[in-house]
């Protein structure tokens, strides 16, 4: 009795194997690309310098400053790895931000980006201080 069962098994094995070889040979969708927008480049060397009210960050403009920048966004976390939180965002043209807010006894993490319309840039290097 148990060969009969055997030959129902591998019947049913080989229409699924059947079935799906059917499937894999049916033509696919095409592919959609998506465009790539071209975003300004990320500001640089981010540099941290303790002041009496916090931290004051200065960088270097994104090469696209004056042109297509909007504005930049700084962020910042209490660990390296984030979460990161939006602190300001300031006007093109301006390389330097005082975060004020930033508590006593505390590790914080900077980085600043690029904005462009509704699109962003990578971030800068990410500079650290403690007041």
């Amino acid at each position: 009795m148990k060969y009969p069962l055997l030959i129902i098994i591998g019947a049913v094995l080989i229409c699924t194997v059947g079935i799906a070889n059917e499937k894999s040979d049916q033509k696919k969708d095409p592919e959609v690309v998506e465009e790539t927008v071209a975003v300004a480049g990320a500001p640089a060397a981010l540099h941290l310098k303790i002041v009496k009210n916090g931290f004051q960050l200065n960088w270097t403009l994104s090469p696209q400053d004056p042109g297509t920048v909007t504005g930049y966004e700084i962020v910042r976390a209490d660990r390296f790895s984030g979460p990161y939180d939006p602190v300001a965002t300031v006007g093109k043209g301006t390389s330097q931000y005082i975060d004020e807010t930033a508590s006593r006894e505390i590790i914080y993490f900077y980085k600043v980006r690029t904005i462009e319309g509704k699109a962003y840039s990578p971030f800068s290097n990410t500079v650290t201080g403690e007041r």
